[in-house]
C-alpha cells in the first residue's frame, strides 16, 4: 500500500511541476507579446502625432517659403526618433511606410507656397500607409 501511495505522490510532485513550468512559460511568452504589442502602439501613435504637429506648423506658416527650419525641428526630430523606436518593434514594411513618411515630411517642410498644397496631400497619404501597414502589423482590421 505504501509503494502506491508513494508512487501517487510522486506522479502528482511531477505533474504539479510540469503544469507550473508550463503555465510560467505561457504566461510569460503572453506577457511579453502584451508588452511588444503596447509599445508597438506607444511608438506608432507617437510618430503620428509628430507627423501632425509638423504638418500642422508647417500649414501655421503658410505664407513662409521656404519654412525655417528651426520651427519644425521639434516635431521632424521625434519623428526619427520614434522611427528608431518603430525599427526595434516593428515589421519592414512599416519601417518602410515611416521613412518614406519622414521624407515626404521634409519635401513639404521644402516646398514653396505653390506646391504646398500636393506636399500636403502626399504626405496625408503617406500617414494613410503608415497606418495601415501598422495595422497589418498588429493584425488590426483594416
Amino acid at each position: 500500500m505504501g509503494d502506491a501511495s508513494t508512487l501517487a505522490a510522486w506522479a502528482a510532485a511531477v505533474s504539479s511541476v510540469a503544469t507550473l513550468t508550463i503555465t510560467t512559460v505561457v504566461s510569460g511568452r503572453r506577457d511579453h507579446r502584451r508588452w511588444a504589442r503596447e509599445a508597438l502602439t506607444d511608438a506608432f501613435v507617437a510618430f503620428l502625432e509628430a507627423s501632425w504637429r509638423h504638418s500642422d506648423t508647417v500649414r501655421a506658416l503658410a505664407s513662409q517659403a521656404p519654412i525655417d527650419p528651426e520651427l519644425v525641428q521639434p516635431a521632424y526630430a521625434e519623428m526619427r526618433s520614434q522611427l528608431t523606436r518603430l525599427r526595434l518593434l516593428a515589421s519592414g514594411s512599416v519601417l518602410q511606410a515611416g521613412e518614406e513618411l519622414l521624407r515626404l515630411q521634409r519635401e513639404l517642410q521644402m516646398s514653396d507656397h505653390e506646391s504646398r498644397g500636393t506636399a500636403q496631400e502626399r504626405v496625408s497619404a503617406g500617414r494613410r500607409k503608415v497606418v495601415e501597414c501598422a495595422k497589418k502589423d498588429m493584425g488590426l482590421p483594416r
